[in-house]
């Protein structure tokens, strides 16, 4: 039953994208949904993208071994992001009818500003996309007994056809779809436990009394590197993902920037919401299975409390998370390659439209190739978070919100801020400093910038 679910459910996604072709006669519709989305389907892809593997499949895990504090990552860090760009950056973007983030780069600074950009972005959805395809393949074989490799191989494939089909048309119209069974298969879950522990001798009350006090720490002020290391988390999740496409794309989709700003705090406030579920779960995992390993918490629950149609909704609702974060990071860095990066090289024969399609499947066999070669899900995705927020904050903020600087100011303050984050990936540093990378572009730009004003690029 389950694996015919989840063809069926493979078949209707592809159906709709096929749908959604329909929709797409430019570039514009294809990377932007011709700026027509509305405020319930940019809130809906918004979370769609966001609430993927990480959040429910990785952080449960860490949250499990760690305790409270890795909070501070997911879910608390990643809603304030799309609720900071609500408040701050998407009416200003908006109104400059961009269609990637590069664009604003190119305008604002340059072309080389411009190929920076997306060279630094690359990486990102690379790690991004690779966190989800392992995490959704360790599902499959826990559930299936399917083996890694090819799972991996067919997940990308089946992602790439769909997100080719359709752009940012396919993707909105089944991340809207994929958010409601998102939703509905964490609250199934949240339900069954939450019944099953009110039947439990002392109730919650009592789970909660055996929980190990220094697990239930939320911010760890006993130690220093303890501490540093939770302040990096939060700015990498708050921080490190507003210069980022795939956020900033949704942003471009709306029909109005009062949508795109009312959109952005909406899914950031679902999100946190949402995201205390699988806390929950997670922090009760050790104390309901003491015996159990602590990995893939969420299934090993799942599979407890759960069976027969309630276990196929929430099958359907974490294959929704993980594929709809996977679409959103494959056309991400696919328009920017083929819009910004590829186009000067390419004859004027190919339209923008094929480039961005063929980047599409250049992205998919990348990121299935990251994939393969493994590693530990959660310190790639802690690492995808890091690099945007290290080169990239700083040259946007300033950019947006003042003339200061030119492109050789961009350029420098984002070699810097990467520069400082590659000694934390170099030397494999227990906390994170790309917060201080972030810090350092800043001061640069800013010592740079005063001595070079300029308005926006012609």
């Amino acid at each position: 039953m389950l694996l015919a679910a989840v063809i069926i459910y493979g078949l209707v996604i592809l159906a709709v994208a096929w749908w959604a072709q329909r929709q797409v006669h430019d570039e514009e519709d294809y990377i932007v949904a011709g700026r027509r989305m509305g405020f319930w389907m940019v809130s809906a892809t918004l979370l769609a993208t966001w609430f993927g593997a990480g959040t429910l499949l990785t952080a449960s895990d860490e949250i499990a071994l760690e305790g409270f504090r890795v909070v501070a990552f997911e879910p608390l860090g990643s809603g304030l992001c799309l609720i900071i760009t609500g408040c701050f950056f998407a009416r200003r973007l908006w109104d400059l009818k961009l269609c990637t983030l590069a664009d604003f780069f190119r305008l604002r600074y340059g072309v080389r500003a411009e190929v920076m950009q997306v060279l630094t972005s690359l990486p990102t959805f690379i790690g991004w996309i690779a966190v989800q395809l392992v995490a959704l393949s360790g599902l499959f074989e826990v559930l299936f007994d399917w083996p890694m490799i090819p799972t991996i191989i067919g997940l990308g494939f089946f992602a790439m056809i769909y997100t080719l089909l359709g752009g940012m048309w396919s993707v909105g119209i089944t991340d809207s779809l994929q958010a409601g069974l998102m939703v509905l298969g964490l609250l199934v879950l949240g339900w069954h436990l939450g019944m099953d522990v009110l039947q439990m001798e002392g109730g919650w009350p009592a789970l909660i009394a055996e929980l190990d006090a220094e697990r239930t720490v939320w911010i760890p002020t006993d130690r220093l590197p303890d501490f540093l290391q939770w302040v990096g988390w939060l700015n990498i999740a708050m921080l490190g993902n507003i210069p980022s496409q795939d956020l900033l794309q949704r942003v471009f989709a709306a029909r109005s920037s009062h949508i795109a700003r009312r959109a952005c705090i909406m899914a950031g406030l679902i999100y946190i919401l949402l995201g205390a579920f699988p806390v929950c779960l997670a922090m009760a995992f050790p104390v309901l299975f003491p015996d159990q390993e602590v990995q893939s918490v969420i299934i090993i629950m799942a599979q407890h409390y759960l069976s027969g149609g309630w276990m196929i909704l929430f099958l359907l609702g974490i294959l929704s998370m993980v594929l709809s974060s996977m679409d959103s990071g494959i056309l991400a860095p696919a328009t920017a390659l083929g819009r910004n990066l590829l186009r000067p090289y390419v004859p004027s024969a190919w339209s923008n439209l094929a480039l961005c399609r063929i980047s599409v499947v250049l992205v998919s066999i990348t990121c299935v190739s990251v994939a393969l070669m493994g590693s530990r899900a959660f310190e790639l995705l802690e690492s995808c978070y890091a690099i945007g927020l290290a080169g990239l904050f700083a040259p946007l903020c300033f950019g947006l919100f003042t003339r200061l600087g030119n492109q050789n100011t961009a350029l420098l303050a984002m070699g810097v801020g990467v520069g400082v984050w590659l000694i934390e990936l170099l030397w494999s540093l227990d906390w994170p400093i790309a917060p201080l990378g972030a810090l350092a572009g800043c001061l640069v730009f800013l010592l740079h910038g005063l001595r070079h004003k300029q308005g926006p690029s012609k």
